[in-house]
């Protein structure tokens, strides 16, 4: 079953360290909108544009994104995904399992 957290430390004598998930979203949508091709889609009713799924304690993190028109598909996606994966390590020291990046149309 998946959780809704990721434990940084064991139990201790003092409690448990966890960062919630919608931390590691938060993260990633941020991660999107720092690259200069990259256009984070807009949350809709039924849909995410970044998902977070944790399994077993790993973190998995996949991004829709738009490109802007004459940029490179391949080097955008690269900098997204070195972005969202140094960006959780740094602001959390947990290292993400996997980062995917869906490419979903264009910006002209």
């Amino acid at each position: 079953m998946a959780q809704d957290y990721v434990m940084l430390k064991g139990e201790t004598a003092n409690g448990v360290i966890a960062i919630n998930k919608s931390v590691f979203q938060s993260i990633a949508e941020i991660s999107i909108d720092d690259v200069e091709n990259a256009i984070r889609l807009k949350e809709a009713a039924f849909s995410k544009p970044v998902s977070v799924k944790i399994e077993d304690n790993k973190l998995n993190v996949a991004a829709d994104i738009k490109v802007k028109y004459g940029a490179s598909v391949a080097a955008t996606c690269e900098l997204v995904q070195n972005k969202i994966y140094e960006n959780i390590l740094f602001m959390t020291g947990f290292k993400a399992n996997n980062v995917a990046i869906n490419v979903t149309g264009f910006e002209f």
